[in-house]
């Protein structure tokens, strides 16, 4: 009697205990499957790196396209054609007038000097302007962060911030050394050039990054699990360790039971043969008449509503909870099972007193046989019985029993007398 499936268990509880357990492993399984196997999916999501690469490169060309690097970078070259054009037409001009200058000087005895070129401070002053544009809104880092580091373009970079340095307007001295001081630093064409294709190569690679990251952008990945009062795991621990614990309380229920009724019968058997021996048919009517031991509605309930909630809950919805819908599920189908379980026994009722009572009979084998106790309640009036038989104190009862015996063993002579009489008739007949 140490455990609690001894030989006062009755069949049924072994048998719902049984059942219990089965489902029981039989929805962890069912759990393990559904969230290990095959983990639940968040929704189909943007990639939120793809987004944030596409923010930066949306950002980067707005700047460079903002800073109008390439198109300075062309107006530059433009205006700096320009300029050495009318420098060279200023040059060419004081040229004229130094050798007209030389040969006035041969001829008479107080020749003028030789007159200083003059250049065109109007298109110096665009190519400063545009220079100034170039290098101010930071063209150079852009580009190179765009297009990389060009050596080409180096020299002309230098000299665009170089060039940007020097004032605008002032006296006609100051325009003319700003003028000399531009014509210097782009005289070599390369320059130019080299800053017009570095900007417009960065032009295009911001282009290219740009149309990259927005193709990337529309690709969808699988979002996380939406996470609710639960994490993943933590709902597949509460949901198995549910019914577990369930499983656990159904145990003790049902060993508390089956030792109660060990415990009370035992006792009883010294009264066997004595005047008293009614008390241990008594017991064993009124322990018959006890609902089973054990919770299995539990355990089935919250191994079920766990189950179902894991399996039926979409898995692709971003409002669904998983999680939280698991533990719900195993702790709505725990209550259900209580609740299915106390319907079930109150529609059982006392159906099954009569072979609960024969099982304890043949267990015990009371001096008063059960069998004759049962064979003096009517059949139908159960319920009556019982409701009468269990408000009386177990003195009583045990006399009852006794009544109940005696009468349904006096009816069993009867019976048998007049069987016999009519078989004798029937014999003197013939």
């Amino acid at each position: 009697m140490r455990g609690a499936l001894n030989e006062y268990t009755r069949r049924e509880e072994i048998f719902w205990t049984l059942v219990s357990f089965c489902i029981l492993v039989m929805s962890i399984v069912g759990d393990t499957l559904k969230f290990g196997c095959a983990p639940g999916k968040g929704p189909m999501v943007q990639d939120p790196v793809a987004l944030e690469v596409l923010r930066r490169a949306e950002a980067t060309e707005a700047d460079f396209a903002k800073a109008r690097c390439a198109k300075t970078a062309v107006k530059l070259g433009e205006e700096v054609a320009v300029f050495k054009q009318r420098a060279a037409k200023a040059e060419k001009e004081a040229k004229d007038v130094a050798e007209k200058a030389e040969k006035a000087r041969k001829s008479g005895p107080n020749p003028p000097p030789a007159p200083e070129v003059e250049l065109p401070t109007q298109p110096a002053q665009s190519v400063l302007k545009q220079t100034k544009a170039l290098a101010g809104p930071n063209c150079r880092k852009l580009s190179e962060e765009a297009a990389g580091v060009s050596q080409n373009a180096a020299a002309g970079w230098s000299a665009a911030e170089a060039t940007a340095t020097l004032p605008e307007g002032g006296d006609d001295k100051t325009q003319q050394r700003t003028a000399r001081e531009v014509l210097s630093q782009w005289k070599d064409e390369v320059r130019v050039k080299s800053i017009a294709l570095h900007t417009d190569a960065a032009r295009q690679a911001l282009e290219k990054k740009l149309a990259k990251a927005r193709e990337d952008s529309t690709r969808l990945k699988e979002g996380e699990p939406s996470v609710g009062l639960f994490s993943l795991k933590a709902a597949i621990l509460v949901g198995v360790l549910l019914p577990v614990i369930a499983l656990v309380i159904s145990y003790f229920s049902l060993r508390s039971a089956s030792l109660g009724r060990a415990k009370l019968l035992v006792a009883l058997r010294r009264f066997a043969n004595t005047p008293e021996a009614g008390l241990q048919a008594a017991a064993i009517v009124r322990l018959a008449a006890n609902p089973n031991g054990g919770e299995p509605g539990m355990v089935i309930g919250a191994s079920l509503g766990g189950l179902l909630a894991a399996w039926l809950a979409p898995s692709d919805n971003a409002n669904v909870y998983r999680a939280d819908l698991f533990v719900a599920g195993a702790m709505g189908g725990l209550l259900v099972g209580l609740a299915g379980q106390w319907l079930g026994r109150l529609l059982i009722g006392v159906r099954r007193w009569r072979t609960r009572t024969q099982e304890l009979g043949d267990i015990e084998k009371p001096t008063i046989p059960v069998a004759l106790v049962l064979g003096g309640v009517s059949l139908g009036l159960e319920k009556q019985f019982l409701r009468y038989f269990e408000a009386l104190p177990i003195g009583d009862a045990a006399v009852w029993v006794q009544k109940l015996a005696t009468q349904a063993e006096e009816q069993i002579l009867a019976a048998a007398d007049a069987a016999a009489q009519a078989q004798f008739a029937g014999g003197a007949a013939s």
